[in-house]
């Protein structure tokens, strides 16, 4: 690894957990449990640009588990689970960026979103919670999910805008 990606991975990390972190305090809709914005994934549409699959996949398991560490939420049941569906979205997210010709930033953070929200709730009806019952909570998370996908996107085409790395279609 070059020093110029080291500085990168460590500067998305860092930013990731403190975006995590933020995102604790901001208010999820009420229906919804356990629900998170996912605004910190948006240094993983950062990271797609420079990172390989095994660079990805540590780039997930470290933002998420500093995140975790410091709000207090370590190695639960819902870190577990995050970490899972993370992985899982990020390494997707990964192979459709290399397909970029064909695939839009939007359609990939939705993409990813979309896949981190419906491992997760896998988890909990088929580990957790032994209910299928748990998965009818998918189209709420799916649309919460895309609202914040789609702000990610931007933002991360607003980052490249501005800083001249990488060419996006939105």
């Amino acid at each position: 690894m070059n020093t110029r990606k080291i500085a990168l991975f460590s500067l998305l990390i860092s930013f990731g957990s403190v975006l995590y972190i933020i995102e604790t305090f901001i208010p999820f809709p009420a229906p919804i449990p356990g629900g998170r914005w996912g605004f910190s994934n948006m240094t993983i549409l950062l990271a797609l640009q420079f990172c390989d699959y095994k660079d990805i996949i540590f780039f997930s398991i470290l933002k998420n588990s500093i995140g975790s560490l410091l709000t207090g939420k370590f190695a639960t049941v819902g870190y577990l689970m995050g970490i899972s569906g993370l992985v899982a979205a990020s390494v997707f997210m990964l192979f459709l960026y290399r397909r970029k010709n064909k695939f839009g930033l939007i359609s990939i953070s939705i993409t990813g979103a979309a896949l981190n929200n419906f491992i997760q709730l896998l988890i909990a009806s088929s580990l957790i919670v032994k209910n299928s019952n748990v998965l009818v909570l998918y189209p709420y998370y799916l649309i919460i999910g895309s609202i914040s996908a789609v702000a990610n996107a931007f933002i991360v085409v607003f980052i490249y805008e501005r800083t001249g790395e990488g060419i996006w279609k939105i």
